[in-house]
């Protein structure tokens, strides 16, 4: 069953390539500068220096190390005005406290083009489901958004569209198909229909809703729900979320999420975000870096200063605090207290 999946994944993925390379022949040999291959190479690395004075769990109190979390090279292709490409590698850490093996994999292989004021888009790309909220935080290197935290899938082998419903762009959409078939960074094994519209009354100010329904086996189909506000002006960023999750048979997710960046001057933000998980984690103990006790609800805070020390340099002294509440069995579960300096460096 494995080999079958990854020759269908294989198979689906070469399928893509060579439409989009059909369509490249089609469209004829470069005539112009304007339309030659454009090549740019980049990458991020981060990590932190960090000790956990608590812990809900025995291998994470009194965790003391330093960790190299992620590692990317990313190569970004243009062909004229309308055709784009992007291949990224990461290497990536697994998350496990006092351990510092890296694993890699493919994490972007995909292909767009413009058509009419839209972009269309398809292989190993980023799902439509926290794109935009995750664009307007800007700090995953930190703390990534609470979505992606709980477990919604942030790749997928698919196909996706966006593009302004009017001619102003006040109204735009996002659209996106996730195949059932997985390959490298892709862990959904199911067929899964995104759909998102989003208002901007203001150039500083949006308003986007989001959808989804993916069809599993049995009674455990997930359709999800959120809604994300958010104001983002020269001094100061801020976000709300709301995501629901229903799982049929399965633990419902449900958390809301604020995020702010506060700009002190150019080298210096004040960055923090706060999720309140109203149900207990689905994920839990799974999660990489930071942990849920899943047992329990719980509010998180992640809050630091991020000092940038040159163009491509961030260091960032933060806390990560998790509160829980009393579990059903009228226990509640140590707090959490993560004690780190993150670094970053950034080349893309």
């Amino acid at each position: 069953m494995l080999e079958k999946r990854a020759t269908g994944a294989i198979d689906a993925l070469r399928r893509v390539i060579f439409l989009v390379c059909a369509s490249l022949c089609l469209h004829g040999t470069p005539s112009s500068a304007e339309d030659a291959l454009e090549f740019d190479v980049g990458g991020l690395m981060f990590g932190d220096l960090y000790h956990l004075p608590s812990h809900h769990t025995p291998e994470g109190d009194n965790a003391t190390g330093a960790v190299l979390r992620r590692i990317f090279l990313t190569t970004d292709v243009r062909y004229g005005h309308d055709w784009t490409g992007r291949l990224r590698f990461e290497a990536f850490h697994e998350g496990a406290f006092e351990n510092y093996e890296l694993s890699h994999r493919i994490q972007d292989l995909g292909v767009g083009k413009k058509l009419a004021g839209h972009q269309v888009s398809g292989g190993l790309i980023p799902t439509i489901s926290f794109d935009l909220i995750e664009a307007f935080w800007g700090k995953r290197y930190l703390m990534r958004t609470a979505p992606d935290m709980q477990g919604i899938a942030a790749r997928d082998l698919g196909i996706s569209a966006k593009g302004k419903l009017n001619q102003s762009g006040k109204w735009s959409y996002r659209a996106m198909y996730g195949s059932s078939e997985t390959w490298e960074a892709d862990k959904n094994p199911h067929d899964k229909f995104m759909g998102a519209m989003t208002w901007r009354p203001t150039p500083d100010v949006l308003f986007d809703a989001y959808v989804d329904h993916e069809a599993r086996p049995g009674n455990f189909d997930r359709s999800t729900y959120q809604l994300f506000a958010a104001q983002q002006t020269e001094p100061y960023s801020l976000g709300l979320l709301y995501t629901y999750q229903d799982q049929q048979e399965d633990p419902t997710l449900e958390l809301a999420a604020l995020m702010g960046v506060a700009h002190f001057s150019d080298k210096i933000d004040l960055i923090t975000q706060v999720q309140r998980l109203f149900q207990p984690s689905i994920k839990g103990n799974d999660i990489a870096y930071i942990p849920f006790d899943p047992s329990a609800t719980a509010t998180n805070i992640v809050a630091g200063i991020e000092y940038q020390l040159s163009d491509h340099f961030f260091i960032t002294p933060n806390i990560v605090y998790t509160h829980y509440g009393v579990n059903p069995q009228g226990v509640r579960p140590e707090d959490d207290l993560h004690l780190r300096l993150t670094f970053f460096f950034n080349y893309e």
